[in-house]
């Protein structure tokens, strides 16, 4: 059965004991830590043995999954420096999952830069990737590429996850993204369903001109970004990992976490039967 969660960017100067309740207050399954963005939570890398043992217990105690750690590590960079060190935090990472018992890493392409050809960043992606996952694999951890700044097309994440060609590379699928630069759900799910492990979920009001760009949060179902078929379709093929609830100090937490539960709650059960 598909699962409901939050990131803590819906309140990232609250601790983890307050994650953990307002997710028992409102009925989520799972929380998704954003590390490396300052939050209170306390679950970043340098958290010691003895703190994630804690953590893990806490969840555990609660009743409240850690299904996924949400990074900003990326890996379509021109710098040999950094992409080693990007690869290298990555790997950092996936020992913190296994450490605290959660099993996907959110990663990003990330931008193309200037003077790189796209398919020499994919490949370059995917290569790093595939190094990532030999060590992942050994720990019981996917690393789920975003739908998500050069790969908002879902067609170019999966391109790149093949390129890859491991079993612990996947997609965490931004139903946004791909939706606000034209893609329509059907198309994009078809893409990604033989790879999604996440998924992130916000609706969203288009802005007047159309554009991909300036969309603004909305509480779900009062936007345009039509969930309700994102989870009819996720459940055809029994999805049974997250919906995570990303949204960026957008909206007010005691009021979009309780409403988007209902909501998520009432499509799943539509689609689910």
């Amino acid at each position: 059965m598909m699962k409901i969660s939050f990131m803590t960017f819906v309140a990232p100067e609250w601790t983890l004991e307050e994650h953990l309740a307002a997710a028992i207050r409102y009925g989520y399954d799972a929380i998704e830590p954003r590390c490396e963005a300052d939050h209170a939570h306390g679950v970043e890398l340098d958290t010691t043995k003895k703190q994630r043992a804690a953590i893990k217990q806490q969840f555990a105690d609660c009743g409240v999954l850690l299904t996924t750690i949400a990074t900003s590590r990326r890996y379509a960079l021109d710098s040999d420096h950094e992409l080693r060190e990007s690869i290298d935090l990555t790997k950092q990472y996936c020992d913190l999952c296994a450490d605290l018992g959660a099993q996907n890493i959110r990663v990003f392409g990330g931008p193309t830069p200037t003077g790189m050809d796209f398919a020499d960043a994919k490949k370059l992606v995917a290569q790093s990737l595939h190094e990532c996952a030999e060590y992942a694999a050994e720990r019981g951890v996917y690393l789920c590429i975003e739908t998500h700044d050069a790969y908002c097309n879902s067609a170019d994440a999966v391109e790149v996850v093949r390129t890859a060609d491991h079993p612990n590379v996947a997609i965490n699928w931004d139903i946004m993204h791909p939706y606000r630069f034209g893609e329509s759900m059907e198309t994009a799910f078809n893409n990604v369903k033989d790879y999604v492990r996440h998924c992130h979920i916000h609706d969203g009001t288009r802005p007047d001109d159309g554009s991909p760009n300036g969309w603004t949060l909305a509480l779900m179902g009062e936007g345009d970004i039509p969930h309700d078929e994102a989870i009819k379709l996720l459940a055809t093929i029994d999805y049974d990992g997250s919906l995570s609830g990303e949204w960026i100090r957008a909206l007010e937490a005691e009021v979009v976490l309780p409403h988007d539960a209902q909501a998520l709650r009432e499509y799943i059960a539509a689609a689910e039967g």
